[in-house]
């Protein structure tokens, strides 16, 4: 049987051998491409929130990707969750201040296929919904949970996403340069790895449950600028919503490019879950480097709870790249209104995260 440390200790074995020999990553072959990430984090409450203190949190992440041939692809992972639990245990907010944050746990993480005709692209099996859906490129430096996707969609969708990724299938049909449009079907009632599906292997599509049903169109009307697009619905919660972002890039000297964003969603009929949903933000790409190993990202996100007060997070973030393989992410945060409760602490949080991609 693996158990948690085992599966760490092999994992971080074999990032140190990839650390040593880059020659690893260069003779694998397109047919088979290896997946290996180590994302660690020391969190620490300065101020406000639940408690102050400090947490240690870790995800690991490994698998491989399959191309047999030239338009098909398979993707099996597998992923372990570690360590301490700062929303839970320091913050006590409701967007979640850490994107990595899911109690100790190894499971199943992707089982899919896909495959390409012409212009349109099926992606079925086990998947994270929010790597197709209400994605966003210029806010990926963040590390706010709210800055992943739309947490109008996210909470009132019963989104299937890490680290309890569900079964669906979704079609992407490439209308042309300038437009794309994607539509899907998920389980929208997965079991919790605390609810009796502790390696995420338990799956059952179940009506009474409901499926969550989500359209999106993207405008790219430049090169550099991409308009989103989405409606989605819960049908056993009868939840609906809509969301919409737009981001841009523009060119400086050399490498130095600037990535704007902004993105909103609303919800007329929400149970549990946000009603209204604002983020914005920029990145300023090379700041010190120049060849774009670094950038600087600022961003707000702010969520409206139902039957609650908004909540805001303001953050910070730095990114310098080391190398091929390895990153490092200084971050802050100030949280207002945690939970959007009356009396809540604001709280101030840092986070230094260190990072290992293959």
């Amino acid at each position: 049987m693996i158990t948690k440390n085992t599966f760490i200790s092999a994992i971080l074995t074999i990032m140190i051998a990839v650390g040593g020999n880059s020659a690893y990553a260069q003779d694998t072959t397109k047919t088979f491409v290896p997946i290996l990430k180590y994302t660690a984090d020391l969190v620490v409450n300065t101020h406000g929130g639940i408690k102050t203190g400090t947490v240690y949190q870790g995800y690991a992440e490994a698998g491989v990707e399959i191309n047999p041939w030239k338009n098909g692809q398979f993707n099996f992972s597998i992923a372990s969750t570690h360590g301490g639990l700062p929303t839970g245990t320091l913050i006590g907010d409701w967007q979640e201040m850490d994107n990595i944050e899911a109690a100790d746990h190894i499971f199943a993480l992707n089982a899919w296929y896909s495959h390409t005709i012409g212009k349109v692209t099926i992606l079925a099996g086990l998947q994270d919904a929010n790597d197709t859906y209400s994605t966003r490129d210029a806010s990926c430096p963040l590390q706010n949970t709210a800055f992943g996707g739309n947490v109008v969609f996210m909470s009132g969708g019963n989104v299937p996403t890490m680290p309890t990724n569900g079964l669906g299938v979704t079609a992407m049909w490439n209308v042309s340069e300038a437009f794309k449009w994607q539509a899907g079907v998920f389980d929208g009632g997965v079991i919790g790895l605390d609810d009796g599906n502790r390696f995420n292997l338990k799956h059952k599509l179940s009506s009474s449950k409901g499926y969550l049903i989500v359209s999106e169109a993207h405008v790219m009307p430049a090169d550099a600028m991409v308009l989103k697009a989405g409606a989605y619905y819960h049908t056993g919660l009868e939840n609906r919503g809509y969301y919409a972002s737009f981001e841009n890039t523009f060119r400086l000297q050399g490498e130095q490019a600037i990535n704007a964003f902004v993105t909103g969603g609303y919800s007329p009929h929400a149970t549990d879950a946000a009603t209204a949903a604002i983020t914005a933000g920029c990145s300023l790409i090379s700041l010190f480097s120049k060849s774009g190993a670094d950038a600087l990202t600022a961003g707000l996100a702010t969520a409206h709870l139902d039957g609650h007060r908004w909540e805001t997070a303001l953050e910070l973030n730095y990114r310098y790249q080391l190398g091929r393989y390895f990153f490092v992410s200084p971050d802050l945060q100030w949280i207002l209104n945690p939970m959007g409760c009356v009396g809540a602490k604001n709280a101030l949080v840092s986070t230094l995260r260190l990072g290992f991609e293959l």
